[in-house]
């Protein structure tokens, strides 16, 4: 015999759901803080910021587990707020002082 009552379908597990719910609350209080999310990616647990807001709340001592990954053309950071891994790249000229960047005589 068939069930005549449809059962509801549990997607969520205890621990999915709480690790959901720590995600959004660290995306919704960037948001508040101004912060302009790029790439929200709960699966990875990390969200990827414009480099401005990266800085800013490094200055502001709000993030904690810095790390920099250096590459041919880019520099990409990562640092951790409540829990979720933030993400931003910097170009490499980025982060040279301005006399650097102007034209160079040989």
């Amino acid at each position: 015999m068939a069930l005549t009552e449809p059962r509801p379908l549990k997607v969520l597990t205890s621990a999915l759901a709480t690790h959901l719910s720590r995600f959004n609350g660290a995306a919704r209080e960037l948001q508040a803080l101004g912060v302009r999310l790029l790439q929200i990616l709960p699966t990875e647990n990390r969200l990827v910021i414009q480099p401005e807001d990266g800085r800013r709340l490094q200055a502001q001592r709000l993030t904690g587990s810095f790390q920099r990954h250096a590459t041919a053309g880019s520099t990409r950071y990562a640092v951790k707020f409540r829990g979720v891994t933030l993400e931003w790249s910097e170009p490499i000229s980025a982060t040279r002082p301005e006399d650097w960047a102007v034209a160079t005589l040989h």
